[in-house]
């Protein structure tokens, strides 16, 4: 790098006022194929230096070798054959004062290895740093895992598909109604896909009861958590609380939702949405809904802006008795506080809103989670 250093200053004093540009720029053309050339020479012989260093630290990592077998066959002598032992305790320390001499050359070989790759470290042209125009929710790699930078938070964009603690212990998986009771039961960690379909889990993760999400071994990956209730509040306030919904919801995905039609009047009912509709008789109204008001029907839409880049989806949940509910419909997130009923705070998106609700049920759902950054 001298070389090169000397060479570019002699070069720019050696310019004569006089000349024409074209000239100037055809001398400038020259030295820098000259400097090049220097420095491609430099690089080759530093290249070579570290073959030759190589070469020479495998040589000596190969007589260490030799004698460390030598010496194990004069021991093995040694304990078999005590006539001669005299002799072979003086060759065995001799054998054993060559390896400490060996060592010493790999050591003297490993650091001037080290001296030479430095150098050659200083030879590679600088990589040009790489801007990008999109710097508002942008999509990382943090700890190998999506994620992106909403106000002060680090969050996954996606939500956790892991089947083990992160100390590599199995999460049991709970596929019928009996198991999943069973977990309940024992306040053990369990885990499912919606609707025990593989699919499910590629697009919105695992469902995990709340036992799995504090478990002592871990169940956010190294680097992550699952969120506090307080967390869940930070990333609310600060997308705006009411409006907040909108925001983290994905702008695919999620279902329709009308106003008008046939007004329920039922004080039990009226707040239903049509899936659970499908599944659930009112027992309050009997589902006879002949008389009440009529109003145009108005489509909406349930998705989001998605302008946080969360991507929030509507994973569904699973209940005490195996049943799935509100997939394309709701998303329900866990956080890792407790109430002091023996409840637990989650957060809740629905199709029908932009709010991201705070609402505290028990342990035994199936809820998917959201890791934070540490």
């Amino acid at each position: 790098m001298k070389i090169f250093y000397f060479l570019s200053i002699f070069f720019l004093t050696g310019l004569s006022f006089s000349q024409s540009k074209k000239e100037q720029i055809e001398q400038l053309i020259n030295r820098v194929d000259s400097l090049n050339q220097v420095l491609s020479t430099e690089r080759s012989a530093s290249s070579q230096k570290v073959s030759e260093f190589n070469a020479t630290i495998s040589n000596l990592e190969s007589k260490i070798s030799t004698l460390n077998a030598t010496i194990s066959n004069l021991n093995l002598e040694l304990q078999t054959s005590k006539a001669d032992a005299s002799s072979k305790q003086t060759e065995l320390n001799s054998k054993q004062q060559e390896i400490t001499n060996l060592q010493a050359q790999v050591k003297q070989k490993t650091d001037s290895l080290a001296l030479v790759l430095a150098e050659l470290e200083k030879l590679k042209p600088t990589p040009k740093p790489v801007v990008s125009n999109n710097t508002a929710n942008q999509v990382t790699l943090t700890g190998g895992y999506k994620s992106l930078k909403i106000g002060t938070q680090t969050w996954m964009t996606e939500n956790l598909n892991v089947s083990t603690f992160r100390n590599g212990d199995p999460i049991p998986e709970a596929k019928t109604e009996e198991e999943w009771k069973k977990a309940d039961k024992e306040r053990t960690p369990a885990w499912c896909y919606y609707e025990n379909d593989p699919k499910n889990g590629t697009k919105y993760g695992k469902l995990y009861n709340w036992y799995a999400v504090i478990d002592p071994r871990g169940l956010a990956p190294a680097g992550w958590h699952v969120p506090i209730d307080s967390e869940w509040t930070v990333l609310n306030d600060y997308l705006g609380d009411e409006a907040a919904g909108k925001k983290i919801k994905s702008t695919s995905g999620w279902d329709k939702w009308q106003t008008g039609g046939l007004i329920i009047e039922c004080s039990n009912c009226k707040s239903w949405n049509s899936e659970y509709r499908k599944k659930t008789a009112c027992h309050v109204c009997k589902d006879t809904r002949d008389s009440g008001k009529k109003t145009p029907i108005i489509e909406h839409s349930g998705n989001g802006t998605n302008s946080s880049g969360f991507s929030g989806l509507p994973g569904g949940f699973r209940d005490y008795y195996g049943s799935f509910s509100y997939i394309g419909y709701d998303g329900y997130w866990w956080s890792s506080t407790e109430d002091d009923t023996g409840s637990t705070y989650y957060r809740n998106l629905s199709h029908r809103g932009g709010n991201l609700y705070r609402s505290k049920y028990y342990k035994f759902l199936g809820l998917s989670v959201r890791c934070l950054r540490d």
